[in-house]
């Protein structure tokens, strides 16, 4: 059975539920830094700097979670950084990062922020398009 599309109220309601989500940075080995996220088994960024990795978390998430909102699903819950465990072989200088999707891209690539004729073309430009 096809899902019905959301109406921009939907969309916009999904976008502004959206929470941050704790991370954790990983400085690796060969240089650079890996962020991996615990409430999404499969989702990591990369940066060879810790702020490159960062950005490249927050834009990770975002995409991740517009997809999310655009299908109608509901996120999950974040988890509460208090509880989570580190791994006994996290290497030295991981630390645990708070990370906020961005609302304002996410709305732009679903149509609905304020340069509204452009959203589509920079939804495809990624970065380029900022």
């Amino acid at each position: 059975m096809a899902k019905r599309k959301l109406t921009q109220a939907e969309l916009l309601r999904g976008v502004n539920k959206l929470s941050e989500y704790p991370a954790v940075l990983l400085p690796v080995h060969d240089g650079g830094f890996s962020v991996v996220f615990p409430n999404f088994a499969k989702l990591t960024a990369f940066g060879s700097k810790r702020e490159t990795a960062l950005q490249a978390a927050q834009e990770e998430l975002s995409a991740h979670l517009q997809g999310l909102v655009a299908a109608g699903e509901e996120p999950p819950k974040p988890s509460d950084p208090a509880r989570l465990i580190p791994d006994e072989d996290e290497p030295l200088g991981t630390e645990l990062v708070s990370v906020k999707p961005d609302r304002k891209a996410i709305l732009k690539r679903l149509g609905l922020g304020k340069d509204k004729d452009k959203g589509l073309a920079l939804a495809h430009l990624g970065r380029l398009g900022k």
